[in-house]
């Protein structure tokens, strides 16, 4: 154990990692609870890590059980935000901001997407018999997120065979300049073109159309991917109070896209075992700080719908948290959360409203139950309490509970 020069926080958001359905989730997710129904099928899982912490305290779990003295204090967040989003849950989780979001369907804007697309230059067409997708320059298909649900983003998609994925990023922008929408998320891998993108076009809700990437096999060893989100009001979220206080923030893995602070910096990483080693590695660096780090293969697992893959990267995360707990000094805390479910027995590969962790660690930190906290942004709250920040814009800390002192 370090001895502390200065305060440090870590935030882990495990992508798409729910502990159960929420009162007001959608009729489609009834019975969703991510981590139970991983254990039920792949299980039992073996996470004694995560189990001493206080995992098991929030589902009735096989392979996680309930220990009698965690060493965390443990509860679960409601999602105040609507749906199940990852850019909405990270703002929520930063602390608020999000007046400016406009939730809006591909068809409602296609004017305004494809008058922006050809004042920058660009070749739109209309795809025979797809509805809104617009396909640009041939080869990159314009068209609604259906992973997530109806309303929430807009995907560029296109093979890596076809064009670099620089270019497509920078067609992303585009249309990111012309909507609201929370994200627009740029997506590209190999092996298919646009005929296959064709071919695996779906409409989840009326209106919503687009490409069923894990179907076309998008996640593999090739897969790019940006997440452009819009701007927001992160004046009072924890990363910009935090570098407005001259503290060190770091945004790693898909944290690096879809939260905002001018002066943090940024490492996007996918692989699981990247994201953990560079947490660590930089931590063992950092005097006084701020990092946020996203594992994104645990969503990707649970849009596959593919079960084992996602108990891979909880044992990987289980296995690699005894190495990040011992860089932790004296004054340091750890929170483990989620930003949604992302439950892949359910029977569809969208997003799943759950609720999700709330645990923090610390050589300082009381383990007690938070019991069940009114949102995400409670994370925020009381990681810039513990750095001794101004209040984020939302989110009711919950210092007092966990403190020592």
């Amino acid at each position: 154990m370090k001895k502390g020069s200065g305060r440090r926080v870590v935030i882990l958001v495990l992508d798409g990692f729910g502990v159960g359905e929420m009162p007001d989730r959608p009729n489609e997710d009834a019975g969703a609870n991510t981590l139970r129904n991983i254990d039920r099928v792949e299980g039992p899982l073996d996470l004694p890590n995560l189990a001493q912490l206080g995992l098991g305290h929030l589902s009735d779990v096989r392979g996680v059980p309930a220990v009698k003295a965690p060493t965390a204090a443990f509860g679960r967040c409601r999602l105040d935000y609507p749906g199940a989003d990852t850019f909405m849950g990270h703002q929520e989780i930063m602390g608020g901001g999000l007046e400016a979001v406009e939730l809006m369907l591909l068809c409602e804007v296609r004017d305004t997407v494809w008058t922006a697309l050809q004042d920058a230059g660009l070749r739109c067409e209309d795809i025979e018999g797809a509805g809104s997708p617009i396909l640009v320059e041939g080869c990159v298909l314009v068209h609604d997120n259906v992973e997530a649900r109806a309303r929430l983003n807009i995907n560029l998609t296109a093979s890596l065979d076809d064009i670099s994925f620089d270019r497509l990023t920078e067609i992303g922008y585009v249309v990111r300049n012309a909507v609201q929408v929370p994200r627009v998320i740029v997506v590209g891998g190999r092996g298919y073109g646009v005929e296959e993108m064709r071919q695996h076009l779906v409409e989840r809700d009326p209106g919503q159309i687009g490409v069923d990437t894990p179907a076309l096999g998008v996640y593999d060893e090739h897969y790019e991917v940006r997440h452009l989100g819009v701007a927001v009001d992160t004046s009072r979220q924890l990363p910009t109070l935090a570098q407005a206080a001259g503290l060190d923030v770091l945004l790693l893995g898909k944290a690096a896209d879809v939260v905002q602070c001018a002066g943090a910096r940024s490492e996007n990483l996918i692989a699981t075992e990247e994201v953990l080693a560079r947490t660590i590695e930089e931590l063992a660096r950092m005097e006084r700080g701020l990092i946020v780090a996203n594992v994104q293969e645990t969503d990707l697992a649970g849009h596959e719908q593919n079960t084992a893959r996602f108990a891979r990267m909880l044992a990987v995360v289980d296995q690699r948290l005894p190495e990040l707990i011992a860089q932790l000094s004296i004054e340091d805390v750890l929170f483990i959360t989620g930003d949604h479910g992302n439950d892949p027995t359910i029977g569809h590969s969208q997003h799943t409203r759950e609720f999700t962790p709330a645990i923090a660690y610390g050589p300082a930190v009381e383990p007690c139950s938070l019991g069940t906290r009114g949102s995400l942004a409670d994370i925020g709250a009381t990681a810039a309490q513990w750095l001794d920040l101004a209040a984020t814009s939302s989110g009711t800390s919950f210092f007092k509970e966990i403190s020592c002192s």
